[in-house]
């Protein structure tokens, strides 16, 4: 059995750093809140990305009229669509409405969530948010990799069935995924996790995240010697 003692004397005083081992985790459910929400205030032919409006005069095609930004590659990224029926968004590699990006989920979205996921090589030079009707635009500029921020794990609380990390660092856009040991050299990722990202009341970050996971399968294959990190990669 595992004890909720042994957890915290391993975890509490324990700051990782990203490791060079990445086994594949099939299991991974995440739960955050969006990076971007894009909207188009009173049916304007612009868009506004977190309330942020590029300045410029609304014009109805083919013009880059909203808000430009960029974003690192090798991240995962989640935007809100919230924008007036007749201004659905198309994710696209051109400004042209039908050069789809691969890497979004969805495409001619108006109301709903949308992950747009830009690997760490081979991305392209910019993304393009279109209005599928009227070919008003945004540009995103995609730039090289960051590193991941440090991750530090705050606690540890154990029930007959699950296990709750508490950590700081890390965000919905980094992976971040929980691994256990039974002898502090070979490391597995935990078979199926759920890592939550905080939240601030304004849709913010708050910095302390959750992963929480089942311990069966760590019980069946460690027995009482079981210790947890979070492992963080750079993309």
């Amino acid at each position: 059995m595992m004890s909720k003692n042994l957890f915290q004397k391993i975890l509490a005083p324990l700051i990782l750093t990203p490791s060079v081992m990445i086994p594949v985790c099939v299991g991974q459910v995440t739960t955050s809140p969006p990076n971007y929400t894009v909207t188009t205030p009173n049916a304007q032919y612009d868009y506004d990305v977190n309330n942020q409006n590029s300045g410029l005069p609304a014009q109805n095609a083919n013009v880059d009229d909203s808000l430009n930004f960029s974003l690192p590659a090798g991240a995962t990224y989640l935007f809100s669509m919230n924008t007036a029926t007749i201004h659905p968004v198309d994710i696209c590699t051109y400004p042209d409405g039908i050069s789809y990006y691969s890497g979004a989920s969805a495409q001619t979205v108006n109301s709903g969530t949308v992950t747009v996921t830009i690997p760490a090589t081979n991305y392209p030079p910019a993304l393009y948010y279109v209005c599928d009707i009227h070919l008003f635009y945004g540009v995103i500029t995609i730039t090289p990799p960051q590193p991941p921020p440090p991750t530090t794990i705050l606690n540890a609380d154990l029930t007959s069935n699950n296990v709750t990390l508490t950590f700081t660092g890390g965000t919905n856009t980094s992976p971040v995924m929980p691994q256990f040991s039974s002898n502090l050299t070979a490391w597995m990722t935990v078979p199926s996790y759920t890592n939550t990202w905080g939240s601030n009341a304004d849709g913010t970050f708050s910095g302390t995240n959750i992963s929480l996971f089942g311990r069966e399968p760590l019980d069946a294959i460690c027995g009482p010697n079981v210790f947890l990190r979070v492992s963080q990669v750079s993309p």
